[in-house]
């Protein structure tokens, strides 16, 4: 959405290696194929088929079929996980437990620093997108140390026995959640501040 948004006030070029990293990018892969009515209307109103569009290369290049792009996920999903570790793959960072106690990361003083082995594996997937899009990674971008802790709460109204409707979205918009998404018909996904609040 963004590139297709940008695509029109900026030049903007699209390789065709960074196609790969730009459909894993959200589970793009797997939402094309899902609910191609929706992704066609998307690339419709997003204008994917004009000359200047960025979208232009991403979904409508004419170097791929079905299989070669299956390919290119398959050459994209190696490089991903001969950086992958037990229980954590190449392209996730993972801070905390499913119960909220930190992962990777370590106390200095009063603030947190991410495990330099977490670091590693993260930066050389960094490297594995640039080498991919293009895109140049600025590491001095990027902060690893000195960094505050939050804990959240995350819910969803399947585990709470909830279903979706409008007197129970409205009783989780009153309590101003962090973040939401819908991630099925019958679910709702999400995050609230507390215990701790970020202001």
């Amino acid at each position: 959405m963004l590139l297709g948004i940008l695509g029109h006030k900026f030049n903007m070029k699209i390789d065709e290696d960074a196609i790969a990293p730009l459909f894993f990018t959200d589970g793009t892969f797997n939402v094309l194929f899902s609910y191609p009515e929706n992704v066609l209307n998307w690339l419709k109103y997003l204008k994917a088929d004009e000359e200047e569009s960025p979208l232009k290369t991403i979904f409508l290049n004419e170097k791929y079929s079905v299989y070669g792009l299956m390919q290119e996920m398959d050459k994209f999903f190696r490089s991903r996980d001969e950086i992958s570790i037990s229980r954590e793959r190449g392209d996730r960072l993972r801070l905390s437990q499913k119960d909220g106690t930190p992962h990777n990361l370590e106390k200095n003083n009063n603030s947190y620093f991410i495990k330099e082995d977490a670091v590693s594996r993260i930066v050389k997937f960094i490297k594995i997108l640039s080498k991919f899009t293009g895109w140049e990674f600025k590491e001095d971008n990027w902060a690893w140390k000195n960094l505050n802790l939050f804990i959240f709460t995350k819910g969803d109204f399947k585990g709470q026995g909830k279903r979706v409707n409008g007197n129970n979205f409205n009783e989780l918009m009153q309590k101003n959640p962090l973040s939401w998404a819908m991630t099925s018909g019958d679910n709702i996904e999400y995050t609230l501040e507390e215990p701790d609040k970020l202001f």
